[in-house]
């Protein structure tokens, strides 16, 4: 499928293939972001793939999700998975291959436009107006609502600020290219919206912002 694409196994990707949940579980709790797609079964020597799928969302585990499976009954289930395609046995060769295509070309492109995997989702860096501490969480902002994010804003603010985002007050994370207007205390975005300034941290504000409008 991926070959009649130009892909080419042991080049271009590689294939794990796990019977039971566990050692997939062990893998990915090392590492979130070992696979970029999981092929599951709804059934899987005694657990289950949906159940399976829900615990790696929780657990930040972004990677497309294509379900190949004998039983239709579980579809519904497995939407807040946000699986990529959901296969019946005898599985359609084309639809697989589709799939595997369109996800192969998605990726292509989001590694040309910075993302943050939340679950299944993919936010673009850019549509993010703000971040905010809540409570253990990040509370992420974009122009469409509020994502709560399970890693706590102190493990991403180094990261984001190489992204054009600087911190404007201990407890947010703003993205410049979303910023209207900086007053000693408050900062206007391109949405309306207002957030605080604190005084620690308004000189570097300043100083980013006016370098980001050149």
């Amino acid at each position: 499928m991926l070959e009649g694409k130009g892909h080419v196994q042991g080049r271009d990707y590689d294939i794990d293939v796990f019977h039971t949940a566990p050692p997939l579980i062990e893998r990915l709790a090392g590492d979130p972001d070992a696979y970029q797609l999981l092929l599951l079964d709804i059934q899987l020597d005694g657990d289950n793939g949906v159940e399976l799928a829900r615990f790696l969302r929780e657990h930040q585990v972004g990677a497309s999700i294509i379900y190949i499976t004998d039983h239709p009954g579980f579809a519904l289930d497995s939407f807040p998975t946000y699986p990529l395609e959901y296969l019946l046995k005898p599985v359609d060769e084309a639809r697989l291959a589709a799939a595997l295509d369109w996800d192969w070309r998605q990726r292509h492109i989001q590694q040309k436009r910075p993302v943050l995997r939340v679950g299944g989702r993919l936010i673009p860096l850019d549509e993010i107006t703000y971040l905010e501490i809540a409570g253990r969480k990040t509370a992420i902002h974009t122009k469409e609502g509020r994502i709560e994010y399970a890693v706590p804003l102190s493990k991403l603010k180094e990261d984001f600020q190489t992204q054009g985002f600087c911190l404007n007050h201990f407890s947010y994370l703003v993205n410049l290219r979303h910023v209207a207007r900086v007053e000693r205390d408050t900062l206007t975005l391109d949405t309306g919206e207002s957030i605080p300034v604190s005084r620690r941290y308004y000189p570097d504000l300043m100083a980013r912002y006016v370098e980001s409008l050149k």
